[in-house]
């Protein structure tokens, strides 16, 4: 009897903390949120990439490379990510060398799963770097 009157106070505390009334950011409030972390050439609220921001990468070098396309899950933003990746790693360029993939990192927002909103009512968010390919390059072969 005291077990199930635990358990009925630990769920009756655990349902009034919930608070579904959490407002959810706007695409506005993400980015500022994402601040200069917000790179066009590599990130897209939809598909459709903006043409006036090219991603620039050595597509006819020594180490042939092609773009990529990624789609994160709701939890994430942005959620379509662009990045390069070598045609194949494996490929000799030089005596001594092959074609790698160039990484860098970028900032994404992570949607936290918590049932507390942050001090505005807002969902939380949290910042998180992503590995991503940024070019592919003739480099000498790592062990």
């Amino acid at each position: 009897m005291l077990v199930e009157r635990l358990l009925f106070f630990f769920l009756l505390v655990e349902v009034s903390h919930q608070n579904p009334s959490c407002a959810p950011l706007s695409v506005d409030q993400l980015t500022k949120k994402l601040g200069n972390g917000f790179i066009a050439q590599h990130m897209s609220m939809d598909q459709n990439f903006d043409g006036n921001h090219p991603l620039q990468y050595n597509q006819h070098g020594i180490c042939g490379s092609k773009l990529e396309f990624d789609q994160l899950p709701d939890s994430y933003f942005p959620r379509f990510i662009r990045h390069v990746k070598c045609d194949s790693e494996e490929d000799k360029c030089l005596t001594g060398k092959s074609c790698q993939t160039v990484e860098a990192y970028i900032k994404i927002l992570e949607k936290k799963a918590t049932i507390f909103c942050d001090d505005d009512g807002y969902e939380q968010w949290t910042t998180l770097s992503l590995k991503i390919g940024a070019g592919c390059e003739c480099a000498v072969d790592t062990p």
